[in-house]
């Protein structure tokens, strides 16, 4: 005889905010994937902005690693919500560099916000968890 607990069934997101959330991680996914592909091959205009921001070619590199690291995690529907906090570290530490050297850091701080939105959208436990209006 099982112990546990039922469980309790999660409501599944209306197709407009499946579709929505589904763009808005893919617009995140989309362009941290080239980020992260220009610092892994070591790009002409990364490494001029690298020594710019105070970072050598070797950082560069361990930062698009990082950067894939937490894309994938971010991507796979499992572990969308760690990813989702990675990416929010990862930006925020792009966002300090920025600020660092009175640089606009709005992008950044922008693909937070939609990597967070995206993840809103498609996912509704999170939803559950962080309702943005109550029930009567």
């Amino acid at each position: 005889m099982s112990t546990a607990a039922p469980a309790t069934a999660v409501p599944t997101p209306k197709p407009w905010s499946l579709w929505g959330g589904r763009v808005l991680s893919a617009l995140v996914v989309a362009v941290l994937a080239f980020s992260a592909v220009l610092k892994l091959t070591q790009a002409p205009a990364i490494l001029e902005n690298s020594a710019r921001f105070g970072y050598t070619p070797a950082q560069m590199f361990n930062i698009g690693l990082v950067e894939i690291l937490c894309l994938v995690l971010y991507a796979v529907p499992q572990t969308s919500v760690l990813g989702a906090i990675l990416v929010t570290a990862y930006l925020g530490g792009a966002t300090a560099t920025h600020v660092r050297i009175s640089d606009p850091y709005i992008t950044p701080v922008l693909l937070g916000v939609f990597a967070w939105g995206g993840l809103f959208l498609r996912d509704a436990r999170l939803r559950a968890l962080l309702p943005l209006r109550r029930s009567a």
